[in-house]
């Protein structure tokens, strides 16, 4: 059956019509009588004041709730590369990634698991400091605390120019120099520029693997100059070895972004270097991860560094669950070398860096615990005498190496019958 000629062209029409003026789609039901006028379905029905308020009010609650990507695509690619860089949980911007725990949670599994877990003292609250230890945080506590004379004072006329009115040097900075004064400009030309560095990454706010890069590595290389017994690595991308790893899946994995190591060479008397071969053809893992040369080089002091846009806790659990598998692997050590099981692993200094500011901590095996004594800060990279702070503490690290923790791994290299002889 045919419509009538002159339905199908007022249909027509008032469709055309619709479509110019942007009105709605509708559903009819059959039948020409249904067909609404125009004006009905492109007029909008006039709100009244409380009307318009409450639609007001639901437009701006479904904006605020209506969740939204967190980067761009472009960002997207820059962070993956940072990742690569950097040993952060969190992504560049500060916002943690999806599907894995937060600090927090860690520092919980941390201090509630089984195995050896973590108790945190901050160092300056104890009364008796561990004597293996006593001598290093003293000297490590007058670096921070300004009491050490680390500036040559052929820089000071020009550093007071330099200082504001509210920030002149201090005259215990300063110590007389007879010799030398040409190395030692090139080292203060070096301070001036990290310190610049540091303040142009903060300034820029700029990304973990650029302070890295600015900054902190600088500060790194600077400071163990020409010290052939001890030497520093990046090891971001080097993973803890399986059989170091904790039972409990948050706490299985870990990185940091430096370690301090020390370098036994053949030509040394003690023959700490064939005894390191020797483990190694042995089986016997010197690091709880693997360098990409393979060098049988101990690690002493890890390092990892964080800016400002990360979790500050963030930093502290890291290097305190990557402590725990270096504890592992020098118990292991211990074991595999058959000495007493009541021998005596050493206090290992862990370096944090946040932002600008350098601390040291401590981590011992002590009654089944991790302790971890924090709160040591030895420098701010912002200023030159905070880089001279800085470096001066790692050089005192570095000491602590070269001796202590040498004579450790000579001792311990070794099968008990061969010490006893």
């Amino acid at each position: 059956m045919h419509s009538p000629p002159g339905l199908n062209a007022a249909v027509e029409a008032w469709i055309d019509h619709i479509i110019a003026a942007g009105g709605q789609t509708i559903i009819m039901s059959d039948g020409p009588d249904s067909l609404p006028t125009a004006e009905a379905v492109i007029t909008p029905r006039k709100l009244n004041k409380r009307q318009r308020q409450a639609s007001t009010a639901f437009s701006n609650e479904d904006l605020e709730t209506t969740p939204r990507p967190q980067l761009s695509y472009r960002h997207q690619r820059r962070d993956s590369v940072s990742e690569v860089q950097s040993t952060s949980t969190a992504d560049t911007s500060g916002t943690p990634r999806s599907g894995r725990s937060s600090p927090r949670k860690k520092e919980i599994a941390l201090r509630r698991t089984l195995d050896w877990p973590v108790a945190r003292v901050n160092i300056t609250e104890l009364k008796s400091i561990p004597p293996m230890l006593e001598s290093l945080a003293i000297d490590l506590k007058r670096i921070g605390d300004g009491r050490q004379s680390l500036i040559p004072d052929i820089f000071r006329e020009s550093m007071g120019a330099d200082a504001g009115v509210l920030d002149q040097p201090h005259p215990d900075w300063f110590y007389t120099a007879q010799d030398r004064q040409e190395e030692l400009r090139d080292a203060h030309h070096q301070m001036q520029r990290i310190c610049r560095n540091s303040l142009k990454c903060q300034d820029k706010m700029e990304y973990e693997p650029a302070w890295n890069d600015l900054v902190h590595c600088r500060v790194l290389e600077e400071a163990l100059e020409g010290r052939a017994e001890v030497d520093f690595r990046n090891i971001t991308l080097c993973r803890t070895l399986k059989i170091f790893h904790d039972d409990d899946p948050a706490l299985r994995e870990n990185k940091v972004d430096y370690g301090i190591f020390l370098q036994p060479t053949p030509r040394e008397d003690d023959g700490l270097a064939e005894r390191l071969a020797d483990l190694g053809s042995e089986n016997i893992d010197i690091t709880h991860f693997t360098l990409s040369d393979f060098a049988p080089t101990p690690l002493a002091i890890s390092i990892e560094t964080k800016t400002l846009q990360a979790n500050a806790m963030e930093g502290s659990v890291q290097l305190a669950n990557w402590v725990r598998a270096h504890f592992r692997q020098l118990a292991r050590v211990v074991e595999r070398r058959r000495h007493d099981p009541s021998y005596q692993l050493p206090i290992l200094p862990i370096i944090y860096v946040y932002g600008s500011i350098w601390r040291v901590d401590f981590a011992h095996r002590y009654e089944s615990r991790t302790m971890v004594y924090e709160g040591i800060c030895v420098g701010n990279t912002h200023t030159v005498y905070g880089c001279y702070q800085v470096c001066a503490a790692v050089r005192r690290l570095a000491a602590w190496v070269k001796d202590d923790f040498r004579k450790w791994w000579s001792r311990t290299a070794e099968l008990p019958t061969q010490t006893q002889a």
